[in-house]
């Protein structure tokens, strides 16, 4: 769950831009903070997925480097 903090951050700059009348903006972030929930979510269930199968907790191609989900 380490990489939900970028949809908070996404719904704080959504909050802002409707507040502040952008809201072309606002409705962009929300489909931004809807791509990124998928997507991480897929990674996240991608690497729960190969750790079951292998039986250990090796990293697969194409998940999150530590300083992306951090």
């Amino acid at each position: 769950m380490k990489a939900y903090w970028v949809i908070d951050i996404l719904k704080d700059i959504r909050q802002f831009s409707e507040k502040n009348g952008m809201v072309e903006l606002a409705e962009q972030l929300d489909d931004a903070i809807f791509v990124a929930a998928r997507e991480i979510g897929l990674k996240m269930a991608e690497t729960e997925t190969v750790t079951s199968a292998s039986g250990h907790t090796g990293r697969p191609t194409g998940t999150f480097a530590d300083h992306e989900v951090h």
